[in-house]
């Protein structure tokens, strides 16, 4: 019997939204990993922001491109895909910079809870922004 999930996951309507799902959580624990190392090791939050959601930036372009939206064999050239997808995520960094200052310093919520929530919204940008102008068919 196949599952609700499973069903969802097989419908093609759904399929790059589940790998997308993926690929963030690999990206995610990428970006986390070396913000906390480095928040550990006494660099400025802002700092490690920058690193941490730079590191899981360069995953994400290639798992993104050929295995969540296929974007192979694509008339556009490279350097025009590069460009959008960096200033998608320049975009989605600077958001999550004004959230993480905004919910740190001004809502006094805990850095890691702060964290979360600027990455949940950046993701939110990210797919829609990648799924219909950085990778679009």
């Amino acid at each position: 019997m196949v599952t609700s999930i499973e069903k969802h996951i097989s419908n093609k309507k759904y399929e790059n939204l589940f790998k997308f799902g993926l690929v963030g959580i690999l990206n995610t624990g990428v970006d986390f990993l070396v913000f906390t190392v480095l928040n550990l090791v006494g660099v400025n939050y802002g700092l490690a922001q920058v690193v941490g959601y730079s590191s899981g930036t360069l995953n994400s372009y290639v798992f993104n491109k050929f295995w969540t939206f296929k974007n192979i064999g694509n008339n556009k050239k490279t350097h025009q895909e590069i460009t959008q997808f960096i200033v998608v995520n320049l975009f989605s960094l600077a958001l999550t910079e004004i959230g993480l200052m905004l919910l740190i310093n001004k809502a006094n919520l805990n850095i890691y809870i702060a964290k979360i929530v600027v990455i949940l919204l950046a993701q939110c940008v990210n797919y829609f922004s990648y799924k219909f102008w950085v990778f679009k068919k």
